[in-house]
Order: structure tokens, then sequence, then C-alpha cells
């Protein structure tokens, strides 16, 4: 008897992990076909409640996972893509777009599962394009799918003339609520809720599992997959948490709300008619549907209740805003996030560095110059996490426009840490006016004061450019380099033909921050540069 159940468990949970492996390869499959549309599929379709929840759908559907999507959607509002009141919408959908999982469970195709094997191989063999590639990873995930499925199912087989099973479990499923508890922790611990209710439907087939206790593993496991997002919302933005926890209330009114018509809900699925499969899976379904109809109307106000349950702290400072791990999954979200994070680097360079040169013309500017330090070492700092983040990235499987795009926004990044660099520079040039005791003439702090005020032109339309991802600006900021470099001329020509009135320590001074303010345009030259395409 022990070894029929060893034998089963194995079985079991093998077929688990051919399923989630599976789920892992369409996931990936759909991600690489559907990357190129995401980003502008999300900023458009997240313009209203309604429409976000059918931006959910799609997006969970994409993933394969409502906890993966409600992860993403936490990133996303800690990464200020989407806003607290737009991610209640897309919420409540993705929770309904995971469904479509369980609904081609349902189907009983779990006998052609290696004729989607063998489309899935043929395809990715002869392939040519990525996408095509990724087209057949889709197949080939829900053949494996489709195959663990059968696994599962099989493996029951045996326990269902086995007295002592069916013992256990009338006592674990005659407790609804142990049911549910039961359904959750499996759920937290495989992060999939889809392959839970797939284990109930596989229970139920072998007639081990009855539709009650079946619908209450489909409340638990609706419960269950809330934790994950709870989890990664721990070091985000107080929106991001209050997204997680929104999403956390959310499926507990549906289970409270469905708890005192369970009997009903059971009776009621034999109307749509099909096996006990199908009824678990129309269950999944109808909760999902019902629980987006009720709470859809409140979702704005559900974002003020979230405000006023989480409100704001005392702001933390933090140098790196809208890089987390999660997105890593979705390479194209990630790189939006990247993009995001070299503005807010940009951002902190002009903010903290760039606004005081002037003022470091000045005598007497030592603790300044010691706080522009300070921040320079903390740009650095910055510098290394994208570069590391975007290097994470690159580990995936990317399109040739997300190869590109890395590339851009790792010369980006280097360029930026670049002109804290040559700030850095021009600081301790400045600092050597207060060891000589010298200023510069008010001419030459004219002259120098004129060419900074167009780099920092081009320095603001740069950070348009990265923020907007405008090319059009950024040939502004190439145009206008000429320019610049006739005002560098200019001064120099000036300097030397009245060069007679300045020593030639504090020539030598004046020389080197118009070369770091020249050196600093040539960066935002590099920028604009990368960002039409010529690197």
């Amino acid at each position: 008897m022990n070894m029929i159940v060893f034998q089963m468990l194995i079985v079991l949970f093998g077929g688990m992990a051919i399923f989630l492996y599976g789920m892992y390869i369409a996931s990936d499959g759909l991600k690489q076909a559907a990357s190129k549309h995401l980003k502008v599929f999300l900023t458009t379709v997240t313009k209203n409640q309604f429409l976000g929840s059918l931006a959910g759908i799609v997006f969970a559907a994409v993933m394969q996972s409502s906890t993966a999507a409600t992860v993403m959607v936490v990133g996303f509002v800690n990464a200020g893509i989407m806003t607290l009141r737009q991610a209640m919408g897309v919420m409540l959908g993705s929770a309904i777009g995971t469904t479509f999982t369980v609904q081609l469970i349902a189907f009983n195709i779990t006998d052609y599962a290696l004729v989607f094997v063998l489309i899935g191989v043929i395809i990715f063999l002869f392939a040519k394009t990525s996408y095509i590639k990724s087209v057949g990873s889709i197949f080939l995930g829900l053949g494996f799918v489709l195959y663990g499925m059968k696994l599962m199912n099989d493996s029951m087989v045996p326990l269902q003339s086995n007295p002592e099973f069916a013992n256990w479990l009338l006592k674990m499923t005659s407790h609804l609520w142990l049911a549910i508890i039961v359904s959750i922790v499996i759920t937290i611990i495989i992060q999939n809720s889809a392959a839970t209710i797939a284990i109930a439907m596989s229970l139920s087939v072998s007639g081990s599992l009855s539709l009650d206790a079946a619908i209450a593993i489909v409340y638990g496991a609706n419960i269950g997959t809330v934790v994950t997002a709870l989890i990664a919302s721990i070091n985000s933005s107080k929106d991001a948490q209050r997204t997680a926890v929104a999403h956390a209330i959310f499926k507990l009114i549906g289970v409270l709300f469905f708890l005192p018509f369970s009997a009903f809900f059971a009776s009621s699925l034999q109307l749509f008619g099909g096996g006990i499969e199908r009824q678990i899976a129309n269950a999944h379904t109808i909760f999902n549907i019902v629980n987006l109809i009720i709470l859809l109307p409140f979702c704005n106000k559900f974002a003020d209740w979230m405000v006023m349950l989480l409100p704001e702290k005392s702001p933390k400072l933090s140098y790196i805003k809208y890089l987390d791990k999660g997105s890593l999954n979705v390479p194209a979200i990630a790189l939006m996030k990247t993009r995001k994070e070299l503005v807010n680097m940009a951002n902190r360079i002009e903010h903290e560095m760039l606004r005081h040169t002037p003022t470091l013309f000045e005598l007497g500017q030592g603790e300044l110059r010691e706080r522009v330090f300070q921040e320079e070492t903390k740009i650095d700092n910055v510098y290394q996490q994208i570069y590391h983040y975007v290097k994470q990235i690159t580990e995936n499987k990317l399109s040739n426009h997300e190869s590109g795009e890395s590339l851009k926004l790792l010369y980006i990044n280097n360029s930026l840490e670049g002109i804290s660099d040559v700030h850095q520079e021009l600081t301790k040039s400045t600092s050597k006016l207060d060891n000589m005791d010298e200023q510069l003439f008010p001419e030459e702090k004219e002259g120098l004061f004129h060419l900074y005020k167009e780099v920092m032109e081009s320095y603001r339309k740069t950070v348009e450019v990265l923020s907007e991802n405008n090319n059009e600006i950024a040939l502004e900021v190439i145009n206008r380099s000429p320019m610049i470099m006739r005002i560098e001329k200019n001064l120099r020509y000036h300097h030397f033909k009245d060069s007679e009135r300045m020593n030639s320590r504090l020539s030598a001074i004046y020389l080197d921050i118009i070369n770091e303010l020249l050196r600093m345009n040539q960066h935002l030259v590099s920028i604009s540069q990368v960002q039409i395409g010529i690197v």
C-alpha cells in the first residue's frame, strides 16, 4: 500500500512540475510575442477603470498567472507608470485573465498534449525569427501544461478504491474553512492559483473530491494568490503597498460574498452543463467575474480608502525609485522602468549638482563643494545599480528592439555618470580659486555663465528626450552643439586677447572650467545621438 501511495505522489508531483514548467514556457513565449506592444497597451488602456480591467484581463492572460500579473501591477504603481486608481481596475481584470488557463485545462484535450509538444518543437527548430520561436514556445508550453494535467489525473486513479484516503479526504472537505486554508497554503507555496485549481480538478475527476470541496479550494486559491504581491510591496512606495493591500481586500470580499451561497453556487453550476472539470473551471471564472462586477464601480472610492488606511509617512530619501526585480520577468517593462530611473538620475544630477555651478565660481563655497562631491558618490552608486539591472535584463530572451533599447540605456547611463564626473572636476577647478584667494574677472564670470546657461538648456532638453523618448528633441540638442562650441571659441579668443591682465594659474582655472562645460555638452550630444540610433 505504501508503495502505491509513493508512486502516486511521484506521478502527482512530477505532473505538477511539468505543469508549472509548461506554464513558464508558455508565459515566456507570450511575453516575447507581445512585449513589443505591451508598453503602448498598458499606457493607453488604463485611462479609466473599465478599460483598465480589460488591460488586466489581457495582461494576466499573457503572464499566465494573476499572481505574477499583480506583482507586476504593484511594480507599475511603484514606478509611476500607473496610478493607484488605475491599478484597482487592472487587478480586478487580472483575476479574470488567469481563468483562461483553467478553462483551457477543462477542455478534455489532455490526450492531445503531445501533439501540442510536437507542433511546438517543430516550430521552434525551424523558426528563423525570434517572434516565430516565441510562438513555438507557446505551443510547447501548452503541451507541457496539458501533459502535466494528464499525469496528475492519472495519479489519482489508484486512490479511487482506497478507503483510508477517501475517509481522510471526506474529513478535510467536510469543513469548508479547512479546505480553504489548505488551498491557501498550497497556492502560497507554488505561487500559482491555476496549478492549485488544476490539482482540485484532478482529484474531482478521480471521484476523490466533491464539487463543494473543489469550490472551497477555488476560494482558497484566489486568496492565496495575494500573498506574493503583498511581499513584493514591502519595500515599495506607499501607493504600491496600497495596491497590494487593496488586491487582498478585493479577494477577501469576494470569498465572504460567495461563502453563504456556496451550496446554491455549486448546484447552479450544473445549469451550464459539462463534467466536474468544466464546473470547477466555470466556478473560478464566475467567482472573478462577479467580483469584478460588484467592485469595479467602487474602485476610485477604494483608492481613497487605501490612502486613509495607509497614510503617507515622512518621505525617506531613496536614490533608486523605479527598479525592481519583479519587472525583470518582462523585459519590455523592465526597460521602461530603467528609462524612468535614468530620468530620475538626470533630474538628481541637475538639482543636486549642476544648478549650483554659478555659485561655485565665487569664493568661500567649501561647504557647497563638499556637498557636490558627496552627491557625485551617490550618483556613482546609482550608475552601478542601473548598469547591473540592465545586465540582468539582457540575460532574458530579448527581441531585436529590446536588445537595441538595452544597449541605448547602457550608453545613456554611462554618459550621465560622465556628466557627474565632469561636474566633480569642475568643482575641483573652482576650489583652486579659494586656495589662491583670487576671483575671476566679472566679464569672465559673465562669459562662463552664458556658456553654462546654453549647456543647461541642452541638458533640460536631453532630460525631455529621455522622459518622452523623443527623437525630434534629440535632434535639437545635436543641432545646438555648434552654437555652444562657437560660444566656447569666442570666450577663448577674448580671454587670450586680454590675457595680460590675468596670471597663468588663474588662466588655467578659467580654461579648465570652459573645457569641463564643453565636455558636459559632448555627453549631452552623445545621449541624443544614442537616442536616434547613432551608437
